[in-house]
């Protein structure tokens, strides 16, 4: 099949989307980025890039509403990315092969040990004493409750079900929302096996200017959506160590 990466960018980090742009192009059939509050399109040398200039700024929801401008007769591998990420030369083909059919698979995860949360942000309680943080290593496959968009894979089959409008309300919550979604329908979400800082944060990107910084860790909407839904009914995947 083939291998598409959807990503959102703010400009602010357009130095950090053409990085990331040079690791993921060689990997993939084609990147599609949404734009937000960009006034032109950045200049970049790879030819597998198209750019969507959004009128609005919808966050990081625009790495799946981006599905809008693809190509829906084809069946491919659909990867969310970051701006601020350096992704190593060997990150599709390495998911690809680690992949679950049917579920979501995030490299940065979170995992609760019960409900409802006091703090969706929260390190003692979201970790769990799991290594989820995406440059920290991960020695075996298992279930979580959330998956980070910014190193998430899924299918083309479920991008296109995802209930995407629904997240224009709170824009910048794809991760809580993918999670509620996916708890909901009993999807799946797996941790990627990966050693340590396989992936790196971006120097060049100033982390103050992230989602966690910019809500100041308080995440109060996050934990009362999570308690909502995941206190509504029992999670049929149960975070467990699976086998490859």
């Amino acid at each position: 099949m083939k291998k598409i990466v959807g990503m959102a960018s703010l400009p602010n980090r357009v130095e950090g989307l053409k990085d990331t742009i040079k690791c993921l192009s060689p990997q993939v059939d084609h990147i599609y980025v949404w734009l937000n509050g960009y006034k032109e399109i950045p200049n970049v040398t790879e030819t597998n890039v198209t750019f969507h200039l959004s009128k609005e700024n919808i966050g990081a929801v625009g790495k799946v509403k981006i599905r809008e401008i693809i190509d829906k007769s084809n069946d491919f591998y659909f990867f969310t990315c970051d701006d601020d990420i350096i992704y190593p030369n060997n990150y599709i083909e390495h998911n690809i092969k680690n992949y679950t059919e049917g579920s979501f698979q995030s490299s940065h995860t979170g995992l609760y040990k019960s409900y409802p949360i006091v703090n969706y942000y929260k390190e003692t309680e979201r970790n769990n004493n799991t290594p989820t943080f995406f440059t920290r290593g991960c020695g075996q496959k298992f279930a979580v409750h959330i998956g980070g968009t910014g190193v998430m894979m899924f299918t083309s089959d479920m991008l296109w079900e995802i209930p995407v409008d629904d997240f224009l309300e709170y824009p910048n919550m794809l991760d809580p929302w993918i999670g509620v979604y996916a708890h909901m329908n009993d999807i799946p979400i797996y941790t990627l096996v990966r050693e340590d800082f396989w992936m790196k944060e971006n120097p060049k990107i100033n982390q103050e200017s992230s989602i966690f910084h910019s809500d100041k860790g308080r995440g109060e909407i996050q934990t009362q959506i999570i308690n909502h839904y995941f206190c509504s009914k029992p999670n049929k995947y149960q975070p467990v160590l699976i086998n490859n």
